[in-house]
C-alpha cells in the first residue's frame, strides 16, 4: 500500500470513492458533485487529501481529507480531519491505520498545534483506532452549530 498526497491526477478515481462515501452517509449519488467539490478544494489549495493506493492495481482503497484551521491563542495552524473513508472491500487491511500514520506525520511536518476530528458516538471501532493514535476525547468543551 502506498499513501500519496492527492493532486488533480488522482481526481477521476478519487471522485468515485468520494461519491461512494457520500452515499454511505445518506447523500444521493452524484459523481459530478463529488468530482467538482474535490476539484475546487484541490485547485484552490483548500484541503489536503491523502489516498491509500493498492500497490498492484493502483486502485484508491481509501482517503482522508484535511482542512486547514488556526488556533488564535496558540498562534499556530491546526488541521481538521474532516473525512476518512475506506472502500468496503479494503476494510480490515490496515488502510485506516496507514492513512492515520500519514495524517500524524503531516501534522508534525507542518508544525500544526493539533489535528482535530469528530466521529459518531456509535462508531466505537473508529474511536478505538483514534485513541490508539493518541487522539484524546474532548470532555471539557461543548461544540455548537448554527
Amino acid at each position: 500500500m502506498l499513501i500519496e498526497k492527492c493532486n488533480l491526477n488522482h481526481l477521476p478515481q478519487l471522485a468515485m470513492l468520494f461519491n461512494e462515501y457520500r452515499v454511505h452517509f445518506g447523500q444521493e449519488s452524484d459523481l459530478g458533485v463529488s468530482y467538482n467539490f474535490l476539484k475546487d478544494r484541490l485547485e484552490n489549495n483548500q484541503a489536503t487529501i491523502f489516498a491509500a493506493i493498492n500497490d498492484d492495481s493502483r486502485e484508491i482503497m481509501g482517503f482522508t481529507l484535511l482542512y486547514p484551521m488556526f488556533s488564535s491563542l496558540k498562534a499556530k495552524s491546526t488541521w481538521t480531519l474532516n473525512d476518512m473513508f475506506i472502500s468496503e472491500r479494503y476494510r480490515k487491511f490496515g488502510v485506516a491505520t496507514g492513512l492515520l500514520e500519514q495524517v500524524k506525520e503531516f501534522g508534525s511536518d507542518t508544525d500544526a498545534q493539533w489535528v482535530t476530528l469528530k466521529t459518531g458516538i456509535e462508531n466505537t471501532s473508529a474511536q478505538a483506532l483514534y485513541e490508539k493514535f493518541g487522539f484524546k476525547k474532548d470532555e471539557t468543551h461543548f461544540y455548537y452549530y448554527l
